[in-house]
């Protein structure tokens, strides 16, 4: 035999081989697939700095630059010119809770231009005669006008505007039963005084004297009337209007009483009237007594009897009522969700397709490798550099305040599982997907989906029920649900979350596999 012939491999070598060999040769070509995404990756430190900086960028401009989610409303106020100062600065004190007023003075037509022109947001037309017309059981209107063509800053609009109205009218019901109650006190006085004269009357009195005391009761009639205009009308309170309907006729009996008496005095004839004088004076004591109770109650009891008070239970300890975090703290669990995803749809989509443009499946067609240790070689080595862009967003949303009060394993955990759901759609994309420029416009429309679907700014509930199948294939709406379960409530993420992420990752992964077995098999 010649020497120099190759040596050819003895039958001995393969039969001697064991099962713990083959799986090691497995896990060593995964291996290798392994290291060859990660020395890649390496070799880009353009997308190394993208994938731990930007996210990062993103998520402190976020929290340095995000104040407030309610919109400012640029309110001009058409007033009366005849409206009351005081009624005047309690109308700009309580619309100002709501809607940013103007210092400019505008007329109607003007404010509408401004409207108009978009450089006002609102404008609001105050009634002429507010309080007399409230006095009289007449409702008057406050008009709003807006020319928003945002539905959901005219939904702030309206139920701004019906706050504030809520707000005006207790205001003003309250002022008004408050001056009421003032008078009534002194109508007490009076009533006293005019019972103590039909008590005079009883006794023999001279001419001179029936004239003076007649004099008096009209006086206290007269005042009578005037104290109930002061009464506001009982249908316009919530509560304890039965009391306000007892002054009001308790008062026209007495007006009616003192009428009888005065034609009594009249006539001279004070013996044939000690009927009317003694009922009189019962009806006086009846209104006295009616006084008493009114004047008791609080005008904020008449006026809005049924209050509420609002805790929160996560600050109940510490006394304080609210307890809702700041909008930057709510929001950085989606902001978080939204960044893994989306960097791991990105790497994801264009992994496969590259490699198929170059012609590596060629070479991975006569390599050991198959495609499913290729596939988990590409899992790993995704997976290990999001797992450090992570850590690095982590550290961030602690210097920006944001708790982690649930099991940090939890949290961990639902990042790893909503890394891979989102690389199984990245690599989705990438079997699918005919060029670079096609697999970056997939990844931008599944960007778009899970923004607007995924619950970070709209919540889910606001969508039809036929939307549901696609909110629960966005890994992102998942993950939102789970960190603001974990991060912020302290609480495990509902078992939904595990299972639907965990069905997204299988699911995609066993179509990746197979889509791509078949692209290779073609190679």
């Amino acid at each position: 035999m010649d020497s120099a012939s190759p040596v050819r491999p003895t039958q001995r070598s393969h039969t001697t081989s064991r099962p713990s060999d083959g799986l090691s040769q497995w896990f060593i070509r995964i291996r290798a697939c392994f290291l060859k995404e990660i020395r890649e990756i390496r070799r880009q430190p353009l997308l190394i700095i993208s994938l731990i900086a930007g996210p990062l960028l993103v998520l402190v401009l976020f929290g340095i630059g995000f104040v407030n989610s309610n919109p400012v409303l640029r309110t001009a106020l058409i007033m009366p010119d005849d409206l009351p100062d005081d009624v005047r600065t309690r109308l700009v004190s309580l619309i100002g809770l709501n809607f940013q007023i103007t210092n400019r003075a505008y007329t109607l037509s003007e404010a509408r231009t401004a409207l108009e022109q978009g450089d006002l947001d609102v404008v609001q037309v105050i009634p002429d005669d507010i309080s007399g017309k409230l006095q009289r059981g007449e409702h008057p209107t406050i008009l709003v006008y807006s020319n928003a063509i945002n539905p959901l800053v005219e939904g702030w609009v309206q139920y701004l505007a019906y706050a504030q109205v809520n707000e005006i009218n207790k205001a003003l019901l309250t002022e008004q039963t408050r001056l009421a109650q003032q008078q009534a006190r002194e109508v007490g006085v009076r009533i006293a005084l005019g019972a103590n004269r039909l008590t005079e009357l009883e006794r023999e009195v001279s001419r001179a004297e029936q004239e003076a005391i007649r004099q008096e009761l009209r006086a206290l009639r007269a005042f009578l009337v005037q104290f109930r205009a002061t009464i506001p009308p009982e249908n316009l309170f919530a509560g304890r209007s039965e009391d306000i309907e007892q002054v009001r006729t308790r008062t026209d009996d007495a007006i009616r009483a003192l009428d009888d008496v005065d034609a009594v005095l009249a006539s001279g004839n004070i013996e044939e009237g000690l009927k009317e004088l003694r009922d009189s004076k019962e009806l006086l004591t009846l209104l006295n007594q009616q006084i008493t109770i009114f004047i008791s109650i609080a005008p904020e009891t008449i006026v809005s009897p049924v209050q509420q008070r609002y805790q929160n239970i996560r600050t109940e300890a510490s006394g304080e009522a609210s307890g809702a975090y700041p909008a930057v703290v709510y929001y950085a669990p989606g902001v978080l969700a939204l960044l893994v995803q989306h960097t791991a749809v990105s790497l994801g989509a264009l992994a496969l397709v590259r490699e198929r443009m170059m012609g590596a499946f060629e070479l991975f067609r006569v390599s050991p490798a198959n495609m499913v240790q290729l596939l988990i070689g590409k899992y790993l080595g995704y997976t290990v550099f999001i797992a450090l862009a992570s850590v690095a967003l982590a550290a961030a949303m602690r210097l920006l305040g944001v708790p982690l009060l649930g099991n940090w394993f939890l949290f961990a955990l639902l990042l790893l599982l909503l890394t891979i759901a989102s690389l199984g759609v990245g690599f989705l994309i990438s079997t699918v997907a005919g060029s670079d420029s096609q697999a970056i416009q997939f990844a931008m429309i599944s960007l778009l989906l899970s923004i607007f679907f995924s619950g970070f700014f709209i919540s889910r509930d606001s969508f039809a029920a036929w939307v549901a199948p696609i909110i629960a294939l966005i890994p992102m709406s998942h993950g939102v649900e789970g960190f603001q379960d974990v991060m912020l409530r302290g609480i495990p993420p509902d078992p939904e979350v595990w299972i639907e992420l965990g069905i997204i990752a299988a699911a995609t992964f066993g179509l990746v596999t197979f889509l791509t077995q078949r692209q290779f098999r073609r190679a």
